[in-house]
């Protein structure tokens, strides 16, 4: 019991870590010189892009893999995920308040669109 305790806690310390790395280094660069609500919401909104552009990309190489059935499959369940972070981060937006309600929806977006990116990576596998 002890052990995967300890096993759950090393993964838990660690996974962070290897999400964190899959934003660009621009993202971080942009941020840091960002002084204004305005100008994190740009560095947002363009990292946005980049993970969106990457999602897109490793969804198109997963189809290409895949037979038809599992095409329709997968359509399918990313029509749902898309529907399930608008709404969620919508959620966000509204249980935020505020001025940092955008950026809290933005980062949402980011955020989950970066991780379907590394899960779709994930599927698909060494290319």
């Amino acid at each position: 019991m002890i052990k995967h305790y300890l096993a759950g806690l090393a993964l838990a310390c660690v996974l962070p870590l290897a999400v964190a790395d899959d934003y660009t280094p621009a993202y971080g660069q942009c941020m840091d010189k960002a002084s204004s609500t305005l100008a994190m919401s740009e560095c947002i909104n363009a990292e946005t892009h980049v993970q969106d552009q990457r999602l897109n990309r490793v969804y198109k190489q997963l189809m290409g893999k895949l037979d038809a059935g599992q095409q329709k499959t997968l359509r399918d369940v990313q029509r749902k995920w898309m529907a399930y972070r608008d709404g969620n981060c919508m959620f966000h937006v509204q249980a935020s308040g505020g001025t940092m309600a955008q950026l809290e929806g933005g980062t949402c977006v980011m955020d989950m669109t970066r991780d379907r990116a590394a899960e779709l990576e994930r599927v698909l596998g060494p290319v």
